[in-house]
């Protein structure tokens, strides 16, 4: 059976980060304490699974488990679950005050403390977000949730927890960036494109897509790009006439299929 030290040396090379340090560095872990994880020497920790996860970009479940947490007895998708095969306590901490916000799906998100941590259990949602021509969705309930250590949530956006969620990606065209069955975290409260482009979910008439999205310097217009050479853009597009829900601020990708 394929130890933690093992898989965590797995993932790394795959992921062709060609040493210790430099995931160490990526993950601000410190390099002796990372080494003990790779060497066997000392036990991988929920904490570090997440930090160790995000330069890896693969999930805790993955890293820590080895299969995700569908494919655990249990439904290995929170904190609470993962305690009870490490043997550590989980305790509640009251869920955030909501934050008005515009009309769409009721967000919601869930904070416990665990191994002297605070987790963020962000909800998944049954929608999906193509990169290509659009799905319908007319149903966006929460799936499960999937949870984020609150420290690190809080150095990658300052928005209410409550204005978070996950969706997944359908379709190649934003591919190499982002790729069929990608998770993205979206930041709905990021829902003005600035000067410097970046990647947005959008709604259309065939529901929801994920591009990017280009201020037109000296124009008040913006352009939609797909990251895929193979789709054209689109330009000189009024601000009102695109809907954007919120900016793509993480994603998470399967690895190994």
């Amino acid at each position: 059976m394929e130890t933690t030290a093992q898989r965590l040396r797995r993932f790394r090379e795959g992921k062709g980060i060609g040493s210790g340090a430099e995931l160490a560095r990526l993950s601000g872990v410190p390099e002796a304490t990372y080494r003990a994880y790779e060497s066997g020497r000392r036990p991988l920790t929920p904490r570090a699974a997440r930090e160790l996860a995000v330069p890896l970009g693969v999930t805790w479940q993955a890293l820590l488990f080895g299969k995700e947490g569908q494919d655990i007895a249990g439904a290995i998708t929170t904190p609470e679950q993962a305690a009870a095969l490490l043997g550590q306590r989980v305790s509640r901490a009251p869920a955030p005050a909501q934050t008005m916000r515009r009309p769409g799906p009721a967000l919601g998100a869930e904070v416990v403390s665990m191994g002297g941590d605070r987790w963020a259990l962000l909800p998944v949602y049954d929608a999906q977000a193509s990169a290509g021509p659009g799905q319908a969705i007319d149903n966006e309930t929460v799936l499960h949730r999937i949870a984020f250590r609150e420290e690190w949530v809080q150095t990658v956006t300052n928005a209410p927890l409550d204005q978070l969620a996950v969706i997944t990606v359908d379709g190649d065209s934003m591919e190499p960036t982002l790729r069929q069955g990608d998770s993205v975290l979206v930041d709905f409260r990021q829902n003005r494109p600035s000067r410097k482009d970046g990647i947005y979910v959008i709604r259309t008439d065939g529901g929801l897509q994920v591009k990017r999205l280009q201020v037109e310097l000296g124009r008040n217009q913006i352009t939609v790009l797909s990251d895929n050479p193979a789709y054209e853009a689109q330009r000189h597009l009024s601000p009102e006439d695109i809907h954007v829900l919120g900016r793509v601020i993480w994603l998470g990708r399967q690895i190994g299929l």
